[in-house]
This record gives structure tokens, sequence and C-alpha cells, in this order.
């Protein structure tokens, strides 16, 4: 499809794995949060906070279903939005087969570079959480994450993004007001109007730079 890959080749590979191992660990997850009605003891406890009463289900499994449906979801969405095409449904199965389908467009589409550690840290988070025999996970490197920081995107491909690596408050509007006071500049427009930021500059303004709450009035 393309020389140029934003996720590279081997990290694709072990995505691909990751993916295909996602059914079965939501079968395992949906195994674990299942209520042990036969083990749990039901005896009333007086309220002191000593030896609480466990819950009768994973609570470890609930949410690391939770988190990792949210994050496949948030990169399918993610693509089928910016190479407009039909968006999976919302369970953990559909979207890990919808990644795996589109895993090359997805490797060549810009932004995409947080992909590989982000999808596969949630997976084996949840495979720990499923009671899975854990696999190591490659940690990701300070060179993969400078060619991530070296990215180019607008505004609300910066956005988008900002919600799967962790950056609270990275809005389309605190661009813009990055941006207004001169804490970035645009290192290229895509047309007359839509300005490009290097990824890494944005990230490092937006960290620099006190979020101010409004006054009321």
């Amino acid at each position: 499809m393309t020389d140029h890959w934003f996720i590279p080749k081997q990290e694709q590979v072990d995505l691909d794995d990751a993916l295909s191992d996602a059914p079965d660990i939501c079968d395992d997850l949906s195994e674990a949060m299942k209520p042990r009605i036969a083990t749990a003891n039901w005896q009333p406890k007086v309220s002191t906070g000593d030896r609480p009463q466990p819950l009768p289900y994973n609570v470890a499994a609930v949410d690391a279903a939770d988190r990792l449906l949210i994050c496949l979801e948030g990169w399918a969405l993610w693509l089928a939005e910016i190479r407009n095409i039909t968006p999976p449904t919302s369970t953990i199965k559909s979207t890990a087969a919808f990644l795996r389908r589109h895993l090359l467009l997805l490797a060549a589409t810009e932004g995409s570079t947080y992909a590989h550690y982000n999808i596969t840290e949630e997976i084996r988070h949840a495979r720990n959480a499923s009671g899975r025999n854990l696999a190591v996970t490659p940690k990701p490197n300070p060179q993969r994450l400078a060619q991530a920081h070296a990215e180019q995107l607008n505004a609300r491909g910066i956005a988008t993004l900002a919600k799967h690596i962790g950056a609270q408050g990275l809005t389309i509007r605190r661009i813009k007001h990055l941006r207004e006071t001169g804490k970035i500049v645009p290192v290229r427009y895509a047309d007359k109007r839509t300005p490009i930021y290097q990824l890494g500059d944005v990230l490092n303004a937006h960290y620099a730079t006190p979020e101010r709450n409004r006054i009321a009035g």
C-alpha cells in the first residue's frame, strides 16, 4: 500500500496478534464477571470497616473490559472518521475485528503511531485481569516516541489523538488558544485555511501552559 508506515511492519504483526486474541479475552472477562453465588457469603455484616465483605464478582475484570472497549472503539471510530468508512458496532469483538480488517489502513494513517502501544497495553491488562497467562508486551522506546512527536496533524486530529495518549484537556479550543497566545505556530497549511501543527510542539506547549479557570460573570 505504501512505503511509509506510521506503525512499523513488526509492530503491525504484534498488533494483529494482540487483536486476534481479543475475542478469547472477551469471553474470559465475561466468565470472570459472572457472580459467584455459590461461594459468596451473604450473611449481613456491621459496617465497621473491618474486613469488608468482598463483592461476588471480579471487579478488575469489569474495569478491564470497559477499558479495552473504550480503547478499541476509540481507535476504530477515529479511523472510520478519518478514512470515511463504516464504523463497527460497539463491542470488543467487533471493534477488534474491524481494526484487524483495516490494519494496513490504520498503519498508513497519520496519527496512528500510538495505536500499537495503546492497544497492546490494554489487551495485556485485560488478559491479566481475565486470569489468563500474561504475555510480554513491548514497551515504547524513545525513538518511536520521538517519531510520534514529529507527526504533523490539524487541530482536530491532535485533539482526537490526545484522548488516546492521555493528554487531558488538549481540545480543539485549547489548541486554538495556544496558537492565539503565540505558544504554537503552524508548520504548514493543508489548504489555505487549515493550519497543520507538529504534535510534539503542541504537547510541549500544552503541558507548559497552565490552564486558567474561567471567571463567571
